[in-house]
């Protein structure tokens, strides 16, 4: 049986992937307009043909667990990174917004593949440390995306085709992607496994999972409609310049960034249950007060608190579900929830706000928050708990 790589090893890898794939998505997102402009899509196509990343995740992932609990981590997250490299330029050739859903499906899956591989593997790593990383993990995930968007951003001003920047950005991921994933695990990790001899496939059903669920669900869906609504509200309804109400999902991401990368350290301060709770309350308080005071300056803020309010839930409970057993396929179940709400999330606020008023239906994100906050006591501290005896001494890459 091959030997597991050393843990100084494993995390500058996984770092390198989850940034990759923050970078992918990123990249793709400040080349959406180009894409829409070239195949003359309606918002409203093109918000249909968005649907096919989530869906794709959402159809992939539960499979990926299953195939964790014998396949190894390293197998698994190169796949996904050959399909997220590849089906990226494939959607400069779609010359419909039917085979741009298709292509996009396709690419979801890769993401899905990649996001639960290396979950797994940074639960395990984090394991082995015996101490927090995976917030930081998580936060370089969104750095990625911050400097994927800023360079799509430059490259779509310079003139660059998306389908240059595509195949360039692709190049990387599978380069950099397929050399770092050569550092993960070998094999699968010890404790997924079930009763001796037996791997289970499936989650280890318990109310604290399907909690731990319910709570990524309503980070991602809080996510989703940041993403798809910051700008939407910030100018439609308080009257921001275009440019200024950009900045509302900026706000939101620099905050969810500067928060996942302090979020381990925290976490080690206040622990993560009163973290979470204490974090979600700020965003479900600072959120829903931004929409009842409606003004754009306080918009600008809501966002921010939302965002570094809900910064830290993923990671906590992602660490939690892979600490109550059987870590791919309760990440996969974990994950897929989460992807559920990203993939919820806009049209629900947009069925919403037709029915009432788009200050109202963002209101349902504060609630979400609200019931993290009930749900909160579903995290526990896990990590290092199948840990060797004595954590391997590792200088920290992110404080």
């Amino acid at each position: 049986m091959p030997e597991q790589p050393p843990s100084r090893l494993r995390r500058p890898a996984i770092i390198i992937v989850f940034v990759l794939l923050g970078g992918a998505e990123g990249t793709w997102a400040a080349r959406i307009p180009a894409i829409k402009s070239g195949l003359h899509l309606s918002a409203g196509t093109l918000g249909l043909a968005l649907l096919g990343p989530a869906l794709g995740c959402v159809l992939a992932m539960p499979a990926v667990g299953a195939i964790l609990a014998s396949v190894a981590p390293r197998r698994v997250v190169r796949v996904g990174l050959v399909a997220v490299a590849g089906f990226l330029p494939l959607t400069t050739i779609a010359t419909s917004a039917w085979q741009l859903f298709v292509i996009l499906t396709g690419w979801g899956a890769g993401i899905g593949i990649v996001d639960v591989g290396m979950n797994t593997e940074a639960a395990a790593v984090q394991d082995q440390l015996g101490r927090r990383v995976m917030s930081g993990f998580h936060g370089a995930y969104s750095v990625g995306g911050l400097v994927g968007a800023g360079l799509g951003a430059i490259a779509a001003a310079t003139g660059v085709t998306a389908r240059t920047t595509f195949i360039i950005a692709g190049a990387l991921i599978a380069v950099a992607g397929l050399v770092s994933a050569q550092a993960f695990a070998a094999r699968p990790a010890p404790h997924a496994a079930g009763p001796p001899g037996h791997r289970s496939r499936w989650p280890r059903w318990s109310w604290a999972l399907l909690a731990l669920g319910a709570m990524s669900f309503a980070s991602f869906l809080g996510e989703g409609s940041a993403s798809n609504w910051s700008a939407v509200y910030l100018h439609s309804s308080l009257g921001a310049s275009p440019a200024l109400a950009a900045l509302g999902f900026t706000a939101f991401s620099t905050a969810m960034t500067a928060g996942r990368l302090s979020g381990d350290w925290l976490a080690d301060r206040l622990g993560p249950v009163r973290l979470v709770r204490l974090s979600s309350a700020v965003a479900a308080v600072g959120f829903g007060g931004a929409l009842l005071i409606g003004h754009v300056w306080s918009g600008l803020l809501g966002f921010a608190l939302l965002g570094g309010g809900l910064s830290v839930v993923v990671p906590l409970a992602f660490t939690a579900a892979a600490g109550l057993g059987r870590p791919g396929p309760n990440l996969a179940m974990t994950t897929s929830a989460g992807y559920l709400g990203s993939m919820a999330g806009p049209p629900l606020i947009g069925g919403l706000a037709q029915i009432t008023s788009l200050p109202a239906a963002l209101g349902v994100v504060a609630v979400l928050c609200a019931m993290i906050v009930v749900l909160a006591g579903a995290i526990r501290s896990r990590t290092a708990q199948s840990a060797q005896a004595q954590p391997e001494p590792l200088t920290p890459l992110i404080p």
